[in-house]
């Protein structure tokens, strides 16, 4: 294992329990069951891409988390090494602003579409900036995931949480829409969906 990988799996395992340590804490605090993500009354769609979702998310942590490893790693590629290092500095951007968005949320954050309880619009801090700040971190840091690990399979597997992760912040969308009505729409008309540009 040499040092990028090292630096990568410290990367896996602070993202993990943060992950999991902002599910907890509201769960224990606040009792507020966030984890939604394919479960509820919801339409059709919703399911189908919430629980593509779960299933991509899924691989690429497993996928992560072996290649941090040094399992299934290509170190053959000539160029792995200064584009892997240039992942894992994409990666922690990534990691940072996700962290960053689930603070700024409070108790409004959520995995998946919540229907069941009510929740505010969060416009400060980050969300200045970008309306989806948690899902721009989750696509950096799959961004330098497959740059850290140039294999085809980290390729399919970040590509696929790229494209499912988009379809997810359009029904994420319609459903701040239909929830919050003009001041979604006066936010969104004011905030890019992912940066500056986006």
């Amino acid at each position: 294992m040499n040092i990028k990988d090292v630096i990568s799996l410290i990367l896996f395992f602070t993202f993990v329990i943060s992950y999991f340590m902002k599910l907890v804490l509201l769960s224990r605090k606040n009792e507020i069951s966030a984890n939604v993500l394919g479960k509820g009354n919801k339409p059709p769609a919703t399911v189908i891409v919430e629980t593509a979702v779960k299933i991509s998310s899924f691989c690429w942590a497993i996928l992560w988390f072996l290649n941090s490893l040094g399992i299934g790693d290509y170190r053959s590629i000539s160029f792995a090494r200064p584009v892997g290092w240039m992942g894992v500095i994409v990666a922690g951007i990534g990691l940072s602003v996700f962290i960053a968005a689930m603070l700024y949320m409070k108790t409004s954050w959520r995995v998946g579409i919540d229907n069941s309880t009510e929740t505010s619009l969060v416009t400060n801090g980050i969300y200045r900036y970008s309306r989806n700040p948690a899902f721009t971190g989750f696509d950096l840091m799959f961004i330098g995931f497959m740059m850290m690990y140039p294999n085809l399979l980290a390729l399919i597997v970040g590509v696929s949480n790229l494209f499912f992760f988009h379809l997810l912040i359009i029904q994420e969308e319609r459903h701040l829409k239909h929830t919050f009505g003009e001041t979604y729409n006066r936010y969104a008309r004011d905030t890019p969906r992912y940066l500056w540009f986006i």
